[in-house]
């Protein structure tokens, strides 16, 4: 049996403590809503694809769904396309490495046109690939303006809730500007997203800064600005979940932001902290350990939103923190179009990966490829489907 230690470096683990508030913050939520699992898919996997993967992405085509899969981790260097009714393989694309149309180092990657188009973040490169449906390399953007700043992409990441959009012919995505020694005060100058012009190639930093939440008990700050993000095209409202705060930013056309309160009722309020690093052991146990506040996703088809939680939870003996905890207990907050909470379903630890969902026509899926899950089949992607239920008046 294939088997998988998901080690994390201290630059993908988003240095983060938190500090508990004694008052939570006030919450308007009905909890009129419930998530109910109304089916699951099975969807086929062969010697040459891992059954995890940081990229996957719904998105349709020709009236049909499909579920784009990076396999990048392990087995063969390509893109999957499934069809999700036909829960079958729709097509493979396979990719290069080197030579003209070579693509390494792929951070992130996700549909452009539907199977037509794909972008691929090349981190490592300071580059941004466009692919087509044969897997050759339509056009390549540097990251990388030539001056003082040097813009590392986070996007295209489900693993993270990280899809990059476009919007008028511009690509817009997370980024960090490396800068040392960055003091608490200063973040409120600091760009969360970079825009790249298709048309032309220049890089823009878009002003939406990080907001003023930030702890300021320390000098040098390291990590702690981690957060999700999904776009709502109908609207046009950039909706931001920060791992450490309760409240949602929404940022309506690329301009006005807003906040909205998101706290889970099952945790008290919280507040990001960041600090210097240190001992990383322990820095890495308090990310595995402490709540989270983590993907935000957009459900086009019933105009609601989905936030996820990751509750507090203990290591056990067995477990290292460099591990993805296979135990820890979530739960998922709905919004409505209004970001008004509708309900709030808790998720047992042991059975589901959550990192690995997507929004789709009959609800929201959520992989059942948790290893101590004990249906967990290293041969087949499970997703279990939930739909939203009314439960006004049912008690809890």
């Amino acid at each position: 049996m294939r088997t998988i230690i998901i080690l994390f470096t201290l630059f993908a683990i988003p240095i983060i403590f938190f500090s508990c508030s004694d008052s939570p913050i006030k919450s308007a939520a009905t909890y009129d809503k419930d998530l109910v699992e109304s089916k699951k898919i099975t969807l086929p996997i062969d010697e040459n694809m891992f059954y995890l993967s940081k990229r996957i992405f719904q998105y349709e085509e020709n009236n049909r769904e499909y579920l784009f899969f990076g396999n990048f981790e392990k087995g063969t260097y390509e893109i999957i396309l499934f069809d999700i009714n036909q829960e079958n393989v729709y097509k493979k694309i396979p990719l290069s490495k080197e030579g003209p149309n070579g693509v390494p180092a792929i951070a992130g990657c996700k549909p452009f046109d539907g199977s037509n188009k794909f972008i691929a973040f090349q981190n490592n490169l300071s580059r941004i690939s466009i692919i087509n449906g044969e897997g050759n390399v339509l056009k390549r953007y540097s990251t990388n303006p030539g001056d003082e700043r040097f813009i590392r992409c986070h996007d295209g990441s489900s693993y993270s809730s990280k899809p990059a959009f476009i919007k008028d012919s511009i690509l817009y995505f997370s980024s960090s500007v490396q800068k040392p020694n960055i003091k608490y005060y200063e973040w409120v100058n600091v760009p969360m997203f970079s825009s790249l012009d298709l048309r032309t190639g220049e890089i823009n930093q878009p002003q939406i800064n990080y907001p003023p939440i930030f702890e300021k008990n320390v000098k040098n700050l390291a990590g702690g600005d981690e957060f999700g993000y999904n776009y709502n095209y109908e609207e046009d409202f950039l909706v931001c979940s920060f791992y450490g705060y309760d409240s949602l930013m929404v940022v309506n056309k690329m301009r006005d932001v807003r906040w909205y309160d998101g706290k889970s009722r099952y945790l008290k309020s919280i507040r990001p902290k960041l600090a210097e690093a240190g001992n990383l052991i322990q820095t890495v146990t308090g990310f595995r350990e402490n709540p989270l506040y983590t993907h935000v996703l957009y459900d086009k088809y019933r105009n609601v939103y989905y936030r996820f939680v990751e509750l507090p939870y203990e290591l056990q003996d067995d477990e290292s923190p460099f591990e993805e905890p296979k135990g820890r207990e979530f739960s998922v907050i709905v919004f409505d179009r209004n970001f008004q909470i509708i309900g709030e379903t808790k998720f047992p630890g042991g059975k589901y990966f959550y990192k690995m969902s997507f929004v789709g026509r009959d609800g929201l899926y959520i992989s059942e490829n948790n290893l101590a899950n004990p249906e967990f089949d290293e041969d087949k992607l499970v997703f279990a489907c939930f739909k939203l239920e009314d439960i006004k008046g049912k008690d809890e």
